[in-house]
């Protein structure tokens, strides 16, 4: 709309530059008129000056009131044109108005230059002069042309009145709709600026009417004191003109109090506009309050929905997560079962086997178990049989070692030779396997247990008879070389190395006893042989 408005206001501005420019020039040709009918009123106020003394004051005072009341609308004119042709004043800024004097004098600046050259006081009467009858007709055609010219003035005024008149109205209908516009944009513009030049303009159309009111009943006061010698009353014309001046007059009048009406209705409702907006503006105020608490709650809401949306994704996101997580579980879960089950049928598999044999082995054990019996009760006898083959074994190795004991004494006395021949006339070397020549004593002392010891291990190992033919074979050389002396040295050496090898050869055989462990042993009969002599105990 303000955008509507200025172009408006710009376009209108070129139109009311020229009709300024045409009233300029206008005014320049009437006052140039005014000054030429001024120095002919002049020089014919010089001339009847005899004549008409009195009368000369009241026509230069009308021809510069009339000089003035044209200067007047004029200058009215112009200041409307100024007026509708001068942009509106922003808003919020009140237009600069000259004040009333200065009004005033601007419009009385006319009159003063009209009435400058002129007369200011009559002339002196000539006491020659004398009113005759073409002089009165000449006053009075005057007159009546000058009351002419003022009628046109006048009807020049009533249309720039009514020009005036229509452009308040304009002016009026312009601030109503800025009002109503006002009223839809909200916004609080007054207008105290259009209020103020309506009464400037209600003020000049006044003082114009009270003008022309003096005009008016002036004519009529010169019209109705005619010259002492010759009076005559107006025409008929003229009474019509004064009375159609009248109903133009009151017809003006009612136009000023319609104006004015006008005036306080604006003055009103631009109170009622003002309280309008202020309430308006109460109302915008609220309703901005309540926006900015709405924009608040709005942001508010924007923050809230876009955490419970982050909070569903948050839960999205983690149920995911947590999916995942147990899908994972679910599969090792079933990587287990699968090797649990694999495990459990190996279990199951070694389980049947292992069953299987535990019964085995069951069975395996209870048949041992008879066996392991039977073999107790057959070495319960076996026991007491060894030991009956112990004790008879003991003692027929006790009787022979008494036997050897004897021969060994009997050897020392001298009798080795015939001895000799007897062993060699049996199995040399099968009875005797080790001779003791280091006395009776020694040999008693030495003899016992440990050779009977001896002679068991020699018949478990099979060395019993290798030993003898040795030591027969050594006796066989030690007799022959001992004819005549015995050498005790020579015998203990050895005798010391035969122990030594005795020694080792027992090591061996008990190194040698854990190649026999599980092996089983069957008695044998002891007198399988015959006779005294000793069988085998057992084989292996």
């Amino acid at each position: 709309m303000a955008d509507a408005e200025a172009k408006a206001k710009a376009a209108k501005l070129p139109a009311a530059r020229k009709r300024v420019e045409q009233l300029k020039k206008q005014k320049g040709k009437k006052e140039g008129a005014s000054a030429k009918k001024q120095e002919a009123a002049a020089e014919e106020s010089k001339d009847k000056a005899e004549a008409a003394p009195a009368e000369s004051p009241d026509v230069e005072t009308t021809k510069a009131t009339e000089e003035d009341k044209s200067a007047t609308p004029e200058a009215d004119t112009l200041k409307v044109i100024d007026d509708a042709g001068s942009p509106r004043p922003a808003r919020g800024h009140k237009a600069r108005q000259p004040s009333l004097s200065v009004q005033s004098k601007m419009r009385s600046s006319s009159f003063r230059q009209g009435a400058g050259p002129g007369p200011l006081s009559p002339p002196i009467l000539s006491p020659e002069g004398g009113d005759t009858a073409p002089e009165i007709h000449r006053r009075q055609q005057a007159k009546i042309e000058e009351l002419e010219r003022e009628n046109k003035r006048l009807a020049k005024e009533t249309s720039e009145s009514e020009r005036r008149w229509k452009k308040a109205e304009e002016d009026l209908e312009e601030l109503r709709e800025a009002d109503t516009e006002s009223k839809t944009a909200g916004s609080t513009a007054p207008s105290s600026d259009e209020a103020q030049k309506l009464k400037s303009q209600v003020a000049s159309l006044e003082r114009q009417n009270a003008h022309l009111q003096a005009q008016v009943s002036r004519p009529n006061r010169h019209g109705s004191s005619p010259s002492a010698p010759h009076s005559l009353s107006p025409p008929s014309d003229l009474a019509a003109e004064l009375a159609s001046k009248s109903t133009t007059i009151e017809t003006m009048e009612l136009e000023i109090s319609s104006l004015r009406t006008l005036l306080a209705r604006t003055a009103t409702g631009s109170t009622a506009e003002k309280e309008q907006i202020a309430a308006l503006e109460d109302k915008v105020s609220r309703t901005q309050k309540s926006l900015d608490t709405a924009q608040h709650e709005l942001a508010d809401l924007k923050k809230n929905l876009e955490r419970t949306r982050n909070v569903p994704r948050r839960e999205a996101e983690d149920a995911k997560t947590r999916a995942v997580d147990l899908e994972k579980k679910v599969e090792a879960l079933e990587k287990k079962i699968t090797t649990l089950t694999t495990l459990h049928k190996e279990h199951d598999a070694r389980s049947q086997t292992l069953k299987r044999e535990r019964e085995k082995a069951d069975k395996d054990a209870a048949d041992l178990r008879t066996k392991r019996a039977a073999a107790e009760a057959a070495n319960r006898g076996v026991e007491d049989r060894v030991d009956d083959i112990e004790t008879e074994v003991r003692q027929r190795l006790e009787r022979r070692i008494r036997e050897l004991e004897a021969e060994v004494a009997e050897l020392k006395r001298g009798l080795w030779r015939e001895g000799r021949k007897e062993l060699e006339a049996g199995s040399p070397g099968a009875q005797f396997s080790d001779i003791d020549l280091s006395g009776g004593e020694r040999a008693r002392g030495g003899g016992g247990i440990g050779e009977m010891l001896n002679y068991g291990i020699n018949a478990l190992t099979g060395v019993g008879q290798h030993g003898a033919n040795a030591h027969g074979g050594h006796d066989d050389g030690l007799l022959d070389d001992d004819e005549d002396d015995f050498d005790e040295e020579a015998w203990r050496k050895a005798q010391e190395e035969e122990g030594k090898r005795r020694i080792e050869r027992i090591r061996e055989v008990k190194r040698g006893l854990d190649k026999w462990k599980g092996w089983r042993v069957d008695l044998v009969e002891v007198r399988r042989v015959g006779g005294e002599r000793m069988g085998e105990v057992f084989e292996v």
